[in-house]
């Protein structure tokens, strides 16, 4: 857990990336995030490949924590969809953005260490690139456990680093020299998170340190060449797990 004031920085941060973003949209300059539906059938094939085809069927009730101005939920088949993020204020007022949204989707604010939803109401948690974002993640797994239905599934991903990575990144991170981000994580990690609330783990993927570490190296960016020096290049770790 991280102090209040710590995760509110992280908060001010994102709203604030957010903001740059939709400016950029209204004037034209990026493409209005055809990515979530991208994610969305990036998780529904990967669905079907552990034979959870009964999660993509549109019967499903689903649930996304940290949505973001459109989550992935926007675009995934279900029953019933239901989106939270603490921001949620923020990007239903935002007329770019929300002008993105399905309607079909209910956008509720609420944190994921307390979500606005009925105990063991839901077959699919989605918590895409967001655990490393929170006030107190134990606490929101606790909560993605007790809205899930005994057997539901909890997709989760995250930006990884090394070992070395993760020690170098949590004291930038206590600098604050990273506002967005108060979470550390290795792969590890995140399986052993997953275990420690109930949840079986189906599959874990990683993508590539060195590929990250190249990308990085070879950015016109400042920041990213400097990731790189220090060590700290993330890369993205996919994982299902299913309630016990």
């Amino acid at each position: 857990m991280v102090t209040v004031d710590r995760w509110q920085a992280a908060q001010q941060y994102e709203r604030s990336y957010w903001e740059n973003f939709a400016s950029q949209i209204a004037d034209g300059s990026v493409s209005q995030m055809d990515w979530y539906k991208w994610r969305a059938d990036n998780l529904a094939e990967k669905l079907g490949a552990l034979g959870l085809k009964r999660l993509t069927s549109g019967r499903a009730k689903v649930i996304e924590v940290g949505c973001g101005p459109i989550g992935v939920a926007g675009f995934f088949p279900a029953a019933e969809r239901v989106a939270v993020d603490p921001l949620e204020d923020f990007y239903g007022t935002n007329e770019v953005l929300s002008a993105l949204r399905n309607p079909a989707v209910q956008y509720r604010k609420g944190v994921g260490e307390a979500l606005p939803a009925e105990d063991g109401r839901f077959d699919l948690a989605i918590i895409e690139n967001c655990i490393d974002h929170v006030h107190d993640m134990q606490g929101v797994m606790r909560e993605l456990t007790r809205v899930l239905k005994p057997g539901g599934v909890l997709y989760l991903t995250v930006n990884c680093r090394t070992k070395l990575g993760f020690v170098v990144h949590r004291a930038l991170s206590s600098l604050r020299l990273d506002p967005g981000h108060p979470h550390t994580f290795t792969p590890p990690r995140v399986g052993r998170l997953m275990e420690s609330h109930g949840f079986d783990v189906l599959s874990t993927s990683v993508e590539s340190y060195l590929k990250a570490l190249r990308e990085d190296i070879t950015s016109p960016q400042t920041r990213a060449r400097l990731k790189a020096v220090l060590g700290i290049s993330e890369f993205v770790t996919t994982a299902f797990g299913q309630k016990r």
